[in-house]
């Protein structure tokens, strides 16, 4: 069974791009446009790992993070965050909770890589 991501992107040419790429790889992918809409899909969907942006409407991706990281249910999921913000916002992102952050535009083999290393470290906590 493939594993599940949620991707949480607002911008939906970045969406759509992350979307194919991950399904190419083999993912099954279910997406959301918000911080909002991200939460109630993780929770109905309980995605295996989550690739979330930082600057989104509704509820940005620090929030996010933290919101996910105080239920129990998502205190160990992976979550990658995605920014063009720089090194600032990716150590907030990291203090956080999320796992890994990486800057815009991601480099998708880089990406993958990124998404198989952190599903492969949460299957051996």
């Amino acid at each position: 069974m493939p594993k599940k991501i949620l991707i949480i992107e607002d911008n939906i040419d970045t969406r759509d791009l992350l979307h194919l790429h991950l399904t190419a790889e083999g993912f099954s992918v279910v997406v959301a446009a918000d911080g909002r809409e991200g939460l109630y899909m993780a929770d109905a969907e309980r995605p295996d790992l989550i690739v979330t942006d930082i600057d989104m409407p509704n509820l940005d991706g620090i929030e996010l993070v933290k919101q996910l990281r105080a239920q129990t249910q998502f205190e160990r999921l992976p979550i990658l965050v995605l920014t063009s913000f720089g090194a600032e916002q990716m150590e907030e992102a990291i203090l956080a909770g999320a796992n890994r952050a990486v800057g815009k535009p991601a480099h998708f083999d880089s990406l993958i890589d990124d998404v198989n290393e952190l599903l492969t470290e949460s299957r051996r906590e």
